[in-house]
């Protein structure tokens, strides 16, 4: 909602001019009222006030004296002059400090809608304008976040060419995802959000998109990622924001922060915002080794008949609450270990025969096909337990193919002697009954038949 001040010393005008507003504009609109100029310049000083409607011909300040005034202030409200007087001399004193309009009483109902209407519109366009962002500017800014070896004086080059500020205050960068597929439609999502209720933004705040879609956020104001988080209607969205930052210099070490916080969500689940604060140790600290051991054991026990405790080790390796307690990079060497001993491994064995297996192994491939942690391990363990299936099935038509081979040899190199079923089931050691049906599948005869 915007703030608007209407300024006259008649009251009933005062409360006609809201009334009229009300109507035409329900729910747009928070009012203030003042009945001179001192009280409105007091209301303007402690106030954000975006429109403003006022008298000229007042006590204790006209509405001149307000509006000259008013040019000293850091934000000024767009002004809309109300006289009793067709006279034109205000009317110039009005338009040389850009009065957006000028209405004689009484006040025409209709040229009071369409005056809001106009300045209204202007409003919005300008908040917008406020987060444009040109395309090269974009990609500037992207080809210093994609760049490994950039340094930081080539960075500084960079950015002075490029319409940013010089964030003297310092600056935070904030990456925000969600489930809006086009990465043009979420910005442009975001800059709707930050247009509508951020009414006191930061004089300076840069939005645009990076190259995997996230929304990237550069404002000197910490304060607009909870206004931004408490304003986003849907409960799928997660923001990073990194530490404060001082020089542009080190503008992609500021992204790099804020990544890694967004990508934190996987393994702090429930969270809408991490601070780069609440990570930094994982970031530059040195990385727990994952339990190759462990996983070696899981990779051995695939395709025998130990599946309770491929199940138990398993869950073991992905305890949420040590995974957490060692951060973002030991899951994704835990997450890179798991797929070359566990998976590669048993697809060396295995091959590729099966394209149900391969499209669960193409997901499980990537961390960051999962939104939630507890998504990927679902996926991670049905995958496991296939392939564990899979391999004993393997197992069991290799080990019969093996049998019924040393059976037919034994028999091509016996068969002029006293042989019988009983005699070659028991030299293969297999079950008399199902060496007899596994003979028949797999010569097509029964054995008397074939000897």
């Amino acid at each position: 909602m915007y703030k608007l001040l209407i300024v006259d010393d008649e009251r009933n005008i005062r409360l006609g001019i809201r009334a009229m507003i009300s109507r035409e504009f329900p729910e747009s609109f928070t009012f203030m009222l003042a009945s001179n100029g001192e009280e409105a310049l007091t209301l303007l000083k402690n106030e954000q006030i975006d429109i403003m409607f006022t008298d000229i011909k007042m006590p204790t300040m006209d509405g001149i004296a307000l509006v000259q005034e008013i040019q000293k202030l850091d934000r000024k409200p767009e002004v809309v002059m109300i006289s009793g007087y067709d006279d034109f001399e205000y009317a110039k004193e009005a338009i040389k400090y850009r009065v957006k309009d000028y209405l004689l009483k009484p006040i025409n109902r209709d040229e009071l809608k369409n005056t809001v209407n106009q300045v209204l519109n202007e409003l919005i366009t300008d908040k917008q304008n406020q987060f444009d962002f040109d395309e090269y500017t974009s990609n500037q800014l992207n080809y210093i976040f994609l760049n490994p070896k950039i340094s930081e004086d080539e960075i500084e080059a960079i950015a002075v060419k490029l319409p940013i500020a010089p964030f003297g205050d310092g600056y935070y960068i904030g990456a925000l995802t969600c489930l809006k597929s086009d990465a043009e439609d979420q910005a442009s999502w975001v800059k709707g959000i930050l247009t509508n209720y951020c009414n006191e933004p930061p004089q300076n705040i840069l939005c645009f998109h990076d190259k995997d879609g996230n929304v990237v956020m550069i404002t000197t104001e910490d304060s607009v990622f909870t206004e931004l988080i408490n304003h986003l209607p849907l409960r799928n969205v997660s923001i990073g924001v990194s530490g404060k930052e001082n020089s542009i210099r080190k503008i992609k070490t500021a992204y790099e922060q804020a990544i890694f916080s967004l990508k934190s969500h996987f393994i702090l689940p429930g969270r809408s915002m991490i601070w780069y604060e609440e990570v930094s140790k994982h970031f530059i600290g040195d990385v727990q080794p994952p339990p190759i051991d462990e996983l070696k054991k899981i990779s051995n026990m695939i395709g025998t008949n130990r599946d309770q405790e491929i199940r138990i080790h398993l869950l073991e390796v992905l305890n949420i609450d040590v995974i957490s307690a060692y951060g973002l990079k030991y899951m994704e060497a835990l997450h890179d270990a798991i797929n070359r001993i566990i998976l590669d491994e048993a697809f060396k064995r295995l091959g590729e025969e099966s394209i149900e297996i391969l499209k669960r192994y193409d997901k499980v491939g990537d961390i960051y096909h999962f939104e939630r942690f507890y998504d990927y391990v679902y996926e991670l363990e049905n995958l496991i337990l296939l392939l564990h299936e899979y391999s004993k099935q393997l197992k069991l038509v290799y080990s019969e193919q093996k049998y019924m081979e040393k059976a037919i040899k034994y028999i091509h190199e016996n068969y002029n002697k006293d042989l019988n079923l009983a005699v070659v089931s028991n030299y293969v050691s297999l079950n008399y009954s199902y060496f007899s049906h596994m003979f028949k599948v797999y010569t097509g005869q029964n054995f008397v038949d074939y000897l």
